[in-house]
């Protein structure tokens, strides 16, 4: 009988994607002696650093948390090169299994729920709280609470387990980024946006679970990852609001102090949260005690157990505890396509890639068009597609024909819609859709229009071109919520590689797939395991960010705003908001410019404030030499005049100058914008 430790291994229970787990007993007791549970580093990633913080954190943590609601950690070690912790056993089943009969809760339903949460949140109290041998608080976040973590014991104890991902404030704990797959669903908005977190990340994943055992379904699904992280993001409660039957109005307005998308709008504490779920208890006709839950949980498990669920109870909790990722099960992703399909896809016997002959091994994925110069194109691979569409040679209207079938409009094909221009203004829809306002970049700055945009919280896409470049940028009362672009050199993909994020070897892999994922280069990437949805998210924001910070240096070109547009749907937006991001823009490309030769040219020209400058000076910001003399000038003013202080130089004022004639704050009777011209 194997060993590890001080302690002999009865029998294995799981080996998942980050440990294997054992039942074991210490070699010095007795056979029926209570049993632990161990769980051991798989060999492979004994010298993954990231895994190996997980292990460590966790056990660190495990010697300052003693809770009656928290999986004990009773030791840990390393043997043979690969960490160990030794925990509590559990004997009973998580929250995740216990929900799926659900429908056995009877009328004690809602009481079971507000009961099991209460408890977690007991928990929660603790470890937010908890402290190191010096005093100094941890200030401790989960950030992985979901029905897996939770696990209800036959005595009637809920316990909350599995610390290995807690952001812990203290240099004496190693910074551990690593996001468990499966788990998007119970993550908070600032979480997904990849903000940074406090204890209220927590609360809000203690709602979604209450949630979940009230109406017993899940709150957040999707087709992808993503989708359920945008559904977070947005504060999308819509299974909430179909099943608010089964939430009594008490109940409800707790849910909704818990799940606020805003952090500042939650309850500040688990704390809190659970002082006012038992205010709500007295409400109840049944409240539930230890006893009568301990009763429910060895019902469910010897119900469990005659009708031969998909695996033991014990099993399963050492599953989670092993990690999601469990060896010998393939995950299918979208349209049947697996991980390890996709590798004997993509790559010869001998590990060579291969990306052009996809159509051929799939017997898919050819496509035929007609394109806008009248000539024809095809056969031809679907990436092949894409980048015609963005070098703008194919338009929604073009015909197209897939693996042979009869052509039809570039629109009608899933996969092509989210790549095509989302909105193109042309000769024949301006009779119905006239641009809002339209001019020239020379006269007008990217950044004084989307200031102004911002001022007037408009809706509308505003659409810029120069030289054949295109740049849509969608807002949404004043904010910034898609940028796209019609430069192959701007796409997704080109963006990673560009960042380093993927190679370009993985990314000809990733294309060559994209037709069995609809099209998504987001959801092929994570399918693959390239990338995760909360990097993906991330990434996705940087490349709109990147986009517009390209459209804000353009010096000339023609613009028009169309009010009202929306953006399609099914595309990614993001926040961005306009006034901090031209600030920073603006404040940056000033250090960059020759100032002395902008004072220089407009040295026999005046100034003024314009109309717009009381809606946006206090949100600008601006630092105080260049917002005081924003503030000082109250009408036609020349700019030889601005020097207020000795020690504005020619330098200063240029600087001034530009700063307020780009965004927009200051009108200069000057015929043109100088370093617009050069």
């Amino acid at each position: 009988m194997e060993t590890i430790g001080k302690y002999r291994l009865t029998k294995k229970l799981a080996h998942g994607g980050m440990a294997e787990i054992f039942l074991a007993t210490h070699i010095n007791s007795p056979a029926d002696d209570a049993p632990v549970v161990v769980k051991r580093i798989l060999p492979n990633l004994a010298h993954d650093e990231r895994f190996v913080a997980m292990f460590l954190n966790e056990a660190q943590l495990a010697a300052h948390m003693h809770h009656p609601n928290i999986v004990r950690v009773l030791e840990f070690g390393e043997e043979d090169g690969r960490l160990f912790m030794v925990m509590e056993f559990v004997d009973g089943l998580d929250c995740w299994r216990f929900a799926k009969r659900s429908e056995h809760w009877e009328d004690k339903h809602v009481g079971v729920a507000v009961y099991i949460i209460r408890q977690v949140l007991d928990a929660l109290a603790y470890a937010h709280n908890v402290r190191d041998v010096n005093g100094e608080l941890l200030q401790v976040v989960h950030r992985d609470l979901t029905p897996s973590n939770i696990y209800l014991s036959r005595s009637g104890n809920v316990k909350l387990g599995d610390f290995g991902i807690a952001r812990i404030e203290s240099t004496r704990f190693r910074a551990v980024q690593i996001i468990p797959k499966g788990k998007y669903g119970y993550m908070a908005p600032e979480q997904v946006e990849g903000r940074p977190v406090d204890m209220r990340a927590d609360v809000y994943s203690a709602g979604v679970v209450l949630t979940e055992l009230l109406i017993q379904q899940q709150l957040f699904t999707g087709t992808s990852q993503l989708s359920i992280m945008l559904d977070i993001r947005d504060g999308r409660l819509e299974r909430l609001e179909k099943n608010a039957e089964k939430i009594p109005d008490g109940l409800r307005q707790i849910l909704e102090g818990a799940l606020a998308r805003n952090p500042a709008d939650r309850y500040r504490t688990a704390s809190e949260f659970s002082e006012a779920l038992m205010v709500y208890e007295t409400t109840l006709d049944k409240q539930i005690s230890q006893g009568q839950f301990a009763a429910k949980i060895q019902q469910i498990l010897e119900l469990g157990d005659s009708q031969k669920d998909i695996t033991s109870d014990i099993g399963a909790i050492a599953q989670t505890l092993a990690g999601e990722e469990i060896l010998g099960v393939q995950t299918t992703k979208p349209d049947g396509v697996t991980a390890v399909d996709a590798i004997k896809i993509i790559t010869e016997s001998d590990g060579t890639p291969v990306t052009m002959d996809f159509e051929q091994r799939t017997g898919q994925g050819k496509y035929w068009a007609h394109i806008t110069d009248g000539t024809s194109i095809g056969p031809t691979a679907f990436a092949h597609i894409v980048e015609l569409i963005y070098s703008d040679k194919i338009s929604g209207d073009t015909p197209i024909s897939k693996d042979g079938r009869s052509f039809s409009p570039a629109k009608e094909f899933e996969e092509l819609v989210r790549h095509l221009p989302v909105y193109t203004p042309t000769s024949t829809t301006e009779e119905v859709n006239m641009p809002k306002r339209r001019g020239l970049l020379e006269m007008e700055s990217p950044s004084n229009i989307l200031l102004t945009l911002a001022a007037s919280n408009d809706t509308g896409a505003l659409i810029c071109e120069l030289n054949g470049r295109r740049k849509e940028v969608y807002i949404r009362n004043g904010q910034a919520v898609y940028v796209g672009s019609n430069e192959s050199s701007e796409l997704l993909g080109e963006y990673l590689v560009e960042n380093g994020v993927v190679e370009r070897m993985e990314l000809e892999m990733a294309l060559a797939l994209l037709p069995k994922f609809h099209g998504h280069l987001g959801d092929t990437l994570i399918a693959l395991g390239m990338l995760t949805a909360v990097d993906l998210f991330k990434h996705i924001s940087g490349q709109i960010t990147q986009r517009l910070n390209d459209l804000v240096r353009w010096q000339s070109g023609k613009y028009e705003f169309f009010e009202g547009v929306e953006v399609r749907q099914g595309v990614l937006e993001v926040q961005l908001d306009l006034v901090s991001f031209v600030r920073d823009y603006l404040l940056h490309r000033a250090d960059e410019m020759d100032t002395d030769e902008i004072y220089q040219k407009l040295e026999m020209r005046s100034v003024s404030p314009s109309h717009m400058i009381h809606q946006l000076i206090d949100r600008l910001r601006l630092p105080h030499p260049f917002d005081e003399k924003f503030r000082a000038v109250q009408d036609w003013c020349s700019v030889s005049e601005l020097a207020f202080h000795p020690n504005d130089t020619s330098q200063v004022i240029g600087k001034t100058l530009f700063l307020g004639i780009e965004s927009g704050l200051w009108t200069c009777d000057a015929p043109s914008i100088p370093w617009h011209t050069d």
